[in-house]
């Protein structure tokens, strides 16, 4: 009786997936209605609204680079609560160190946070404590405390327990051993996922006034809505001058952290 070898099987299972895998991305692709056509006829309105951008108008440079300052203090704020909350609610998701139950809540409220996009946490906010900024920060934290929290529980479960069970052994308490073995060794993912979720949450406070939450994003959606697309570029070059700069900024703090 011929047997199969294992490789001849593993061969099979990976075909076999890589089959599938085909498979959904076509049946994906067929929901899109995608047609050349659709992108031919797509052009013209493209390079008319691209036309319309150019030159920027310099003229409300004063009004958006305020706006920026303002969406700065949102994403900084907004960034710092939501890591500060991120940090227990990830010890307690971590199978390693958290009883099961404990572990399954933690996780469950985490997936929650995150299935609430950050423009309806904004348009909740707006709703319970009105326009402005401040609405804009509490959704930049909820939004951040979601991905974070995932982010961090993932790190704290790939340290090496052997250290976390020497400083057990000695008697540290529960504060303790989180400071002195677990916090050295996840620290520069710590740090590393505080800056990207800075230069991410830029981008979202940008839509964040889209509802009235504050922000730079506040302007860009009131110059759409009156077709100023000239405004609408400028606007787009403080933008993108934020996010350069931040990105600047974070790069230079990661290598001095590093060193």
């Amino acid at each position: 009786m011929i047997q199969s070898s294992p490789y001849s099987i593993r061969s099979t299972k990976t075909f076999a997936i890589v089959l599938v895998t085909i498979a959904v991305f076509f049946w994906a692709f067929s929901a899109i209605e995608f047609t050349p056509q659709k992108v031919i006829e797509g052009i013209p309105p493209l390079f008319d609204f691209l036309y319309h951008l150019y030159p920027p108008d310099v003229t409300v440079a004063p009004t958006l680079l305020e706006s920026a300052v303002e969406t700065i203090q949102m994403v900084l704020v907004g960034t710092l609560l939501g890591t500060i909350l991120a940090l227990p609610i990830a010890a307690m998701a971590s199978s390693n160190i958290a009883p099961k139950p404990l572990v399954a809540v933690a996780r469950t409220y985490l997936m929650v946070i995150r299935t609430v996009p950050s423009l309806v946490w904004a348009l909740i906010f707006v709703i319970v404590v009105g326009l402005g900024p401040f609405a804009g920060v509490l959704a930049l934290t909820f939004y951040t405390l979601g991905y974070l929290g995932k982010l961090y529980y993932e790190a704290i479960e790939s340290i090496d327990m052997d250290s976390v069970e020497g400083v057990v052994a000695v008697g540290a308490n529960g504060t303790q051993i989180f400071s002195h073995a677990i916090l050295p060794q996840v620290l520069p993912h710590l740090v590393n996922n505080f800056f990207f979720m800075i230069e991410y949450n830029i981008r979202h406070a940008a839509i964040l006034g889209f509802v009235g939450a504050g922000g730079i994003g506040f302007y860009i959606f009131l110059y759409l809505q009156s077709f100023s697309f000239d405004k609408v570029a400028m606007a787009l070059l403080v933008l993108l001058g934020l996010v350069i700069g931040f990105d600047r900024l974070s790069l230079e703090v990661r290598k001095k952290l590093i060193q």
